[in-house]
């Protein structure tokens, strides 16, 4: 099989946020962890953001607040788990989270492309070869291109446009566009659904743990989330919250969340036990969605397979019908 690695980005936040992780949980200062980090990082490449981290909290910046001063590194949502993560003082939770996300991304990401690889070279094979009976017949190289290189060159920049406009680090409103149409692709949709609420439900337990009033702490975990939707629906919330309407009810109302969650929740509020079923909810979820994220990268390349193997066929009785129509005129004249 052809080896493929995993967009260097990806991985390269997963490394550094295991790193910050490891550090911050055995107790080292932030301050320490990041000169240790910028002296000795896990990759070259992530040395100047550790120089850069330090300068900014050497210059009075909250940690939050130096992420976002990277210019396009860390996406959106980075930034927000991170400021619950330094609100609540669980950033080693935070940087665990992310761990985890990029990881799983980087992960998932090289299984696509190694599984795609065979499926693509026969696809480019087949885009040059399919129209050469036409080339034979009209001798037209100018027409012969057209239909092969400008065939792959509209390929290539609908792959190119789909990896700009999912990137994270797109404005607010492009994001949101993107998350209600990537929420209807089977399997991913609801994988990304589910990642959503883990981290919604781990930064929402950390806040709530650190003593941060649930009226400030549900805004903070919805940013934390990544999901634009969740974020914004749960900024309207802040006039119920204040006239006494409780999240248990907003949760439930709000048509966005699972009945699971609703249902956990409100056992939760109720019990007094909020933080350990948000606990049980985050668990939950991030095993749900981690497991959709690998089904969806399993089979996206064999449904890519599938469809290149149907447009061959279809290709091939294409010419062979073209030749029986050119026989049939040979033999009636």
């Amino acid at each position: 099989m052809i080896a493929f690695s995993a967009p260097a980005g990806s991985r390269q936040r997963a490394l550094f946020y295991h790193q910050l992780s490891t550090l911050v949980e055995a107790g080292l200062p932030l301050f320490t962890t990041l000169d240790q980090l910028s002296r000795n990082p896990p990759a070259a490449s992530l040395r100047p953001i550790a120089t850069h981290l330090l300068s900014g909290l050497r210059r009075g910046q909250t940690f939050a607040e130096s992420f976002r001063d990277l210019p396009g590194w860390a996406p959106e949502f980075d930034i927000a788990l991170i400021e619950a993560g330094e609100r609540s003082g669980r950033l080693e939770l935070a940087f665990g989270v992310l761990a985890r996300h990029h990881e799983a991304l980087a992960t998932n990401w090289q299984t696509v492309l190694q599984e795609a690889a065979y499926p693509v070279l026969i696809l480019h094979v087949a885009v040059f070869i399919v129209p050469l009976p036409r080339f034979v017949q009209t001798g037209s190289v100018s027409l012969y291109l057209l239909h092969s290189v400008g065939t792959l060159a509209l390929g290539y920049l609908a792959v190119f446009g789909i990896h700009w406009a999912t990137r994270p680090i797109r404005p607010p409103s492009w994001r949101a566009m993107m998350e209600r149409l990537l929420i209807h692709v089977p399997v991913l949709g609801s994988a990304r659904s589910e990642l959503a609420l883990a981290r919604l439900a781990g930064s929402l337990e950390a806040l709530l743990s650190a003593g941060i009033l649930v009226t400030e702490a549900w805004p903070m975990a919805a940013r934390a989330s990544g999901s634009k939707i969740l974020d914004r629906s749960v900024a309207t919330w802040r006039e119920p919250l204040a006239a006494g309407v409780t999240p248990a009810e907003l949760v439930s109302g709000s048509g966005l969340f699972p009945e699971m969650f609703s249902s956990a929740y409100a056992a939760g509020e109720i019990s007094g036990k909020l933080e350990e079923q948000l606990r049980r909810l985050a668990r939950i979820h991030e095993e749900e969605g981690f497991r959709k994220l690998r089904t969806f990268s399993q089979w996206s390349p064999r449904l890519f397979y599938a469809f290149v193997s149907i447009w061959i066929a279809f290709q091939i009785l294409a010419m062979a019908g073209g030749y029986v129509a050119t026989l049939q005129q040979l033999l009636g004249e």
